[in-house]
């Protein structure tokens, strides 16, 4: 009963000061690490967004009897396209690493609690006499409460030494390519405004004309490499974040329902 008592005490303390537990703080931390990664991905993907929705708009001009104007940039759209894509798919993701980071700590506290008052009932069915059913409910409030309030976080930190070895070098190899063609593009970006005046407007015009060429140069001759690297970064984020935790929550899951039944076949 002592026992008892005393892992009782430590749920409920488990439940009141959650934030100092240190395998949820760690596992929040990791979420938070991937979502702040994952935001700043974002951001390059919308900036190369805009200089190409950019570039795509500018229009060329001439007349001699007729005038007329082109807009020659219009075959970026398709990058353009896939680049909005994949970044509407890596925003998901940071809300996701967001909220997980957000949830960790109040669902460890749920598990705590949980183990708390399975333990207290336990004891008040040793006084009062024992009850199978009465035992069967504790054993498995007792298991799943640890499942949620330690094996969670646990398969998340896990999951990010795991993942952040596993993946180390296609994440760097990638992200040095994104880097360089963003760097590319945004370094061609057009500044400030175009002065006054009709030469200086014709000669305005015709340097910013230079530097979308420039901008579509640096993209359309390396948009395989840049967008199969977007990809591969989309895809490390899925893998620690969505595919390695899920695979090690499973796990966890089947063993804590399978002691949860007091060791029989599932």
């Amino acid at each position: 009963m002592a026992v008892l008592a005393f892992c009782a005490g430590i749920a409920l303390l488990a439940t009141v000061f959650y934030r100092a537990n240190p395998v949820t703080e760690a596992a929040r931390n990791y979420a938070g690490d991937v979502a702040t990664a994952s935001a700043g991905i974002y951001v390059s993907l919308r900036t190369l967004n805009a200089v190409l929705s950019a570039a795509q708009e500018v229009e060329v001009g001439g007349s001699l009897v007729a005038s007329a104007s082109a807009q020659p940039f219009r075959f970026l759209e398709p990058i353009d396209d896939t680049v909005e894509r994949i970044a509407s798919v890596v925003f998901n993701v940071m809300i996701v690493t967001g909220v997980l980071s957000v949830a960790m700590g109040p669902v460890s506290a749920v598990g705590a609690g949980m183990v708390a008052v399975a333990l207290c009932i336990w004891m008040m069915d040793r006084g009062i006499g024992r009850h199978d059913v009465v035992v069967a409910l504790s054993r498995r409030l007792v298991w799943y409460g640890l499942f949620l309030a330690l094996a969670l976080p646990a398969a998340f930190l896990l999951s990010g030494v795991l993942a952040d070895g596993l993946t180390r070098d296609v994440w760097d190899e990638n992200a040095a390519v994104i880097a360089e063609i963003s760097a590319e593009a945004e370094g061609a970006m057009p500044e400030g405004a175009t002065p006054d005046g009709w030469w200086q407007n014709l000669s305005g015009a015709m340097e910013e004309a230079e530097r979308y060429q420039e901008i579509v140069r640096n993209v359309s001759d390396r948009a395989d490499d840049l967008l199969r690297s977007y990809v591969a970064i989309l895809a490390v984020f899925i893998f620690k974040i969505l595919v390695l935790p899920a695979l090690l929550v499973g796990a966890f899951f089947v063993i804590a329902r399978f002691l949860s039944r007091g060791g029989r076949a599932l």
